[in-house]
């Protein structure tokens, strides 16, 4: 993961105007505890039992949402294992679990039910290998004993539940603490909801992936690693703490890991295209379940764009980054503003700066030309406003390198 080496400096104004790469990079990971069979509390220990022929009850109280990982599973041709929760349910055939390594969507609540179905094959086996547990957002500038959780998960743990919480390795600013831009150009925060249909949100990495129109789907490539796992469209709104809820499973796409292909050397040269696999529930692509696409201009040369995405979000002052966080935190969110700089063509760096509010969470956005909706010339990466001005920052397209691995053989 692209790391930026620390450095003192005297003039904030002066090191965003001369050294740009020096903007901080928008993830937004969602806050979670990852418990593997190998290493679970005894109390859990059961869960990770191999299953039975029909069903099996699943609970963590407490828990915000659920996502499971299946290991040594083997269905045969007519064997199907089923997840269900009070909203939706994923099924899964042995190819299904092949494709995502056992992988599940993500389940709002703490309360799942688990079917196996072993049809002819009398060898059908399957267990849960890991658990993954959804935790309220948490504050990284409090100084606190444990993880923000509710009461019961926390007692359910026998107080380890920290022991489990997972630290995702970001990119991090070069600026000092206390000298970090704001990503909001301003002091108004001017995001409005959007119902853009061909923008998703990246999970549990927390980051912005959207739809092109030869087939492709883009993102940054700060935002590739190993949480780089769902993309869902149709994202509801967040819990009134901002914690993030999960649509229904036939609207969650799991990633194919072997198609993705990424450039993470700082801003201009910062991008990444990716295939998810066909959803469990309706057998349809994104593309298709969506109907709409962006198309791509390396030529043009818009004078306002448009970043829409799933930026973290609350009230101001600090608009979610850091908490406190609201029902609005990384839903679907649209600003526009003005082009500060778009770099000329260049084999492997070309930069988009821009007067347009974002948050963490909106790395991976499509950058969008204002003049015409359909079009989109970048991929938003980085923050770098401050409250007095400045621009936030992007990848464009005239990055030659990007466009060949967007338009292959062209």
């Amino acid at each position: 993961m692209f790391r930026i080496t620390p450095i003192r400096v005297c003039l904030l104004g002066a090191l965003l105007a001369t050294s740009p790469a020096y903007l901080s990079a928008q993830p937004a990971p969602a806050a979670r505890a990852e418990v593997p069979a190998e290493t679970a509390p005894e109390r859990m220990l059961d869960v990770f039992t191999e299953l039975q022929e029909g069903e099996t009850e699943f609970s963590i109280p407490g828990a915000r949402w659920l996502q499971l990982q299946f290991t040594g599973y083997n269905l045969g041709e007519e064997g199907k294992l089923s997840v269900r929760s009070n909203e939706t349910q994923q099924d899964f055939s042995q190819e299904h679990l092949e494709q995502s390594q056992g992988l599940t969507v993500i389940f709002n609540g703490d309360q799942l039910t688990i079917t196996l179905v072993p049809g002819d094959n009398p060898d059908t086996t399957a267990q849960i290998g890991k658990v993954v547990v959804g935790l309220p957002p948490q504050d990284p500038t409090l100084e606190s004993a444990g993880p923000t959780a509710p009461a019961e998960l926390i007692d359910y743990f026998g107080g380890t539940l920290g022991n489990y919480m997972v630290v995702d390795e970001l990119p991090q600013s070069a600026l000092p603490d206390d000298l970090l831009p704001e990503t909001v150009c301003g002091t108004e925060d001017d995001r409005e909801a959007t119902d853009d249909i061909r923008v998703g949100r990246l999970m549990p990495v927390g980051c912005t992936g959207w739809l092109v129109d030869n087939g492709q789907i883009l993102t940054a490539g700060h935002c590739i690693a190993s949480s780089t796992q769902l993309l869902q469209f149709q994202v509801p709104a967040s819990l009134p703490d901002g914690t993030p809820v999960s649509p229904l499973s036939e609207d969650q796409y799991n990633i194919d890991q072997a198609s993705i292909v990424f450039q993470n050397t700082g801003i201009g040269n910062d991008w990444a295209t990716l295939q998810v696999f066909p959803n469990t529930q309706t057998g349809l692509l994104p593309h298709d379940a969506q109907g709409a696409a962006f198309s791509l201009s390396n030529t043009s040369d818009p004078q306002e764009v448009r970043v829409t995405g799933f930026g973290v979000d609350g009230p101001a002052p600090t608009h979610g980054n850091p908490p406190p966080r609201d029902a609005t935190n990384q839903t679907n969110q649209t600003d526009a503003g003005s082009v500060t700089e778009h770099g000329p063509a260049s084999p492997s760096l070309a930069m988009l700066r821009y007067a347009v509010d974002t948050q963490g969470g909106n790395s991976g956005s499509p950058v969008i030309d204002e003049a015409d909706a359909d079009v989109a010339v970048g991929i938003h990466t980085n923050g770098g406003c401050l409250s007095s001005g400045s621009a936030n920052a992007g990848t464009s397209f005239r990055n030659q390198a990007l466009w060949d691995a967007v338009n292959p053989g062209q």
